[in-house]
């Protein structure tokens, strides 16, 4: 663990309900590298761990925070009977398209839990993933800070899913819900300014940006590669939407002008999209995404709606790699528009980047180059973002 500078070193407990390790979504990557950070800049991080699953592989966890992990995980009659009531709620909604209640995701047993851990532990700061579980911060005495970490905007978020015919894989609540939910926080953290602008309209609470928070790769690598597209996502409904349409839109011309072209799907998307399309390879989840990054050629986020800032594109940028995405793609990026990444605003557009850069790897390797002078300017940028929201006195006064 990085020392940093002790001389302003605070106690921070990181919540969330995704794990950091293995890390095979963008909300458990954003908590990862949020802890990463925290640590350089020289805190004590913990981590609680909010696990859904009944049974769940802890062991890659507890090598990486030791005795800083802290594992709720309510085996009692009554949390089953809570999961059960919750899971229904969740379904319901996604299914008829509701804005349900910001508390719908609330565990009292939760709650116990952290009010016993917050009593064992002097932590000076909380921060905590998600509105939906932001009355936590209830039991948080007001001597610790308490940061909400939104992730994404999560108001009316059914009828964005409804206009692209898609099914609401997660949750929605009305701007009065998620304007309570920020209330309870002293500092709200938004991913991008987007979501920045929504949370002020809704709250007088202070609102910080802080992206996402991967490391930047020290220098691009030269070597030629082959023909490679890399698409890096989960199996979320968003991104096989994206995928299936570039397969079906994007593909066919790319591999007329480069029949050695190839997509690569790493991470759990492979098994979703169901294409059987020639030039297409399935990686599964890859543990040295480093690895993966290196070999290709140009990296693709075809996403064709979304909220919050789209982490693909991020992550693309920061291995320092050439990345062709689309105007959804680029939520949160837009002054790299044209610069650092190409943003493509149809199938023909897309195709066409893709061919120019496959073809000409000396502008490949220029469009790298910027994405990396890119990516360090966002990296600091948000790390300093951090730095100042941590060190802020709590409301409640110390």
């Amino acid at each position: 663990m990085n020392t940093g500078d002790r001389s302003t070193s605070r106690k921070i407990l990181l919540v969330a309900p995704v794990p950091t390790h293995p890390s095979a979504t963008g909300a458990s990557a954003r908590v990862r590298h949020m802890a990463y950070a925290l640590d350089t800049l020289g805190h004590e991080v913990h981590f609680l761990h909010l696990q859904q699953p009944f049974r769940m592989d802890d062991r890659a966890l507890h090598t990486v925070w030791g005795s800083r992990l802290h594992v709720f995980r309510s085996l009692t009659p009554a949390s089953f009977l809570g999961r059960a009531r919750r899971k229904l709620v969740r379904v319901i909604g996604n299914t008829l398209h509701l804005d349900l209640p910001v508390d719908s995701y609330h565990d009292p047993e939760a709650a116990r839990y952290l009010r016993d851990l917050l009593a064992a532990h002097r932590f000076d700061a909380v921060i905590l993933s998600y509105v939906f579980y932001s009355r936590l911060f209830d039991i948080v005495p007001a001597a610790v800070r308490k940061l909400l970490d939104t992730h994404d905007v999560f108001s009316d978020r059914f009828r964005l899913y409804r206009e692209h015919g898609q099914a609401n894989e997660f949750f929605s609540t009305d701007r009065g819900e998620e304007g309570k939910a920020l209330a309870r926080a002293d500092t709200v953290l938004a991913i991008q300014e987007w979501d920045a602008a929504h949370f002020r309209s809704l709250t007088a609470r202070p609102v910080a940006v802080v992206g996402h928070l991967a490391a930047v790769a020290s220098e691009r690598a030269r070597e030629r590669r082959a023909p490679v597209m890399l698409f890096v996502g989960g199996p979320m409904g968003i991104n096989v939407h994206g995928v299936t349409w570039f397969i079906e839109q994007v593909l066919p011309a790319v591999r007329r002008d480069v029949p050695e072209a190839e997509l690569w799907l790493a991470g759990g998307i492979g098994g979703r999209v169901r294409s059987s399309a020639p030039g297409v390879r399935r990686l599964g989840f890859v543990e040295a995404l480093d690895d993966v990054y290196r070999q290709a050629a140009v990296v693709i986020n075809p996403q064709q709606f979304g909220t919050g800032l789209s982490i693909k594109s991020v992550d693309a940028l920061l291995h320092g790699r050439p990345l062709v995405t689309t105007a959804s793609g680029a939520r949160g990026l837009e002054d790299g528009s044209g610069v650092a990444f190409r943003e493509a605003a149809s199938a023909e557009d897309f195709g066409g980047y893709l061919v120019e850069l496959l073809r000409d790897p000396a502008q490949a390797g220029a469009l790298a180059e910027r994405a990396l002078v890119f990516a360090r300017a966002y990296h600091d940028r948000n790390l300093q973002a951090l730095a100042d929201a941590v060190s802020a006195a709590p409301r409640g006064g110390a």
